[in-house]
């Protein structure tokens, strides 16, 4: 599980630390939703150092922020990290300036609102829990109550003020174009003359890219996956995925090896469930380092043997956007999920499937403990049965003033 650890000390700052365990950790926040939080809350704390704040001694005394301070921590939110760590260095090197540095771009207005908001939810913890040892001193608790409400309510102002993360159909990730997608599958065979990677690498490349077009899983439930969840011993096997939240097994530093939605069991095509059976079997097991049995992943690093790293993955997928024409440049492993999604909606319309099956289904092979996730990946379809109702409403428009015009 990631903390938040100043560079100068080396040890977990306490606040965060018990913040992500007891209140975000507690409620399943999968470990990459907890290490993007506490990049947020770094934003905090090195706004803090850049103005010689002590957040800690701010909450414990209950003075919290000045509104020129939310202001300020506001604007800086909308920073780029990169341009916070500079403003640091002069301010350590005692570089004097004739004005305020301000960066001439930014992080998005989502992001921004994403930052703040990940820091409200902390300073209203941590505030929560200096409020509730105030209890035996009645006369200080309501001072702290009243200043913490305005506090936190300023503060929330200025986070509504700030635009939501863009939800339109507009320029937002859809799935491949259906020709696309099949210039994908043949191109990743290891026998295709325009495969575009390293021979010892293909056959793993290849069932992995597979696994993900076929099933439709996340980058991190395709890390995660175990030898123990493959069975692959009949005709048409199965994969299950599983939630293992801070896995003793993987040892991977940087997190996205993991599952966000419910756990599943996929059953796979005959021709996937003979590769997958393939590639344990006779190419996995030769691996130096490679171990079986319980506890081990599926997907390795070649030649080391040790878990794949995400990474690795975005790598692989690089290589086949800069060297093979023809594929779009936004080809990843989400957009590989987006692509299932619109075949499904394809195969539910050509079979006649009702919307409340094709909503339960979905859900269930997707991982979905509600409906409304379902609106992000389905854009392009939605997009068009929208059109074709619009080209009947046109058609039934034509005929109608067509038909007003033979009676004059």
């Amino acid at each position: 599980m990631p903390f938040l650890v100043p560079a100068a000390v080396g040890v977990p700052l306490d606040a965060p630390s018990y913040w992500i365990t007891a209140h975000r950790r507690a409620v399943g926040a999968q470990p990459n939703t907890l290490f993007n939080e506490l990049r947020s809350l770094m934003v905090l704390y090195l706004w803090a150092d850049l103005r010689g704040i002590d957040v800690g001694e701010r909450l414990q005394e209950g003075t919290f922020l000045e509104l020129s301070e939310i202001i300020d921590l506001a604007n800086v939110c909308g920073w780029y990290l990169d341009d916070i760590l500079s403003a640091l260095e002069r301010r350590s090197s005692n570089v004097i300036t004739l004005a305020r540095h301000v960066p001439s771009g930014g992080v998005q207005s989502g992001e921004k609102r994403n930052r703040l908001s990940v820091i409200r939810s902390f300073l209203e913890f941590t505030s929560a829990d200096h409020l509730s040892r105030l209890q035996a001193w009645p006369n200080r608790w309501p001072i702290y109550r009243d200043m913490r409400e305005e506090f936190l309510n300023r503060l929330g102002t200025y986070i509504r003020g700030l635009r939501a993360p863009n939800r339109d159909d507009v320029g937002q990730r859809e799935g491949l174009d259906p020709e696309v997608l099949a210039r994908l599958r043949a191109v990743i065979d290891p026998d295709h003359p325009e495969n575009p990677f390293e021979p010892q690498v293909r056959f793993r490349n290849f069932v992995m890219i597979r696994l993900l077009i076929e099933l439709g899983i996340r980058r991190g439930e395709l890390l995660g996956i175990m030898l123990e969840d493959c069975d692959v011993t009949g005709p048409r096997g199965y994969i299950t995925i599983h939630r293992r939240p801070d896995n003793a097994d993987d040892t991977r530093m940087a997190p996205g090896a993991s599952t966000k939605t419910a756990a599943r069991k996929l059953e796979l095509s005959p021709r996937t469930t003979q590769l997958v059976y393939e590639w344990i079997a006779y190419h996995r097991s030769k691996m130096p380092g490679a171990k079986t049995g319980k506890g081990q992943f599926l997907v390795l690093s070649i030649p080391t043997g040790k878990p794949m790293s995400p990474s690795n993955v975005n790598k692989m997928f690089e290589a086949l956007r800069r060297r093979v024409p023809g594929l779009p440049d936004d080809v990843a492993p989400h957009v590989l999920r987006h692509s299932w999604n619109e075949t499904f909606s394809e195969y539910m319309d050509k079979n006649g499937i009702s919307e409340e099956d094709e909503v339960k289904w979905r859900q269930k092979i997707m991982g979905w403990r509600d409906e409304a996730s379902a609106r992000f990946y389905l854009r392009r379809t939605v997009a068009r049965r929208s059109n074709a109702v619009l080209r009947e409403l046109h058609d039934d428009l034509d005929i109608r003033v067509e038909s007003e015009g033979q009676k004059r």
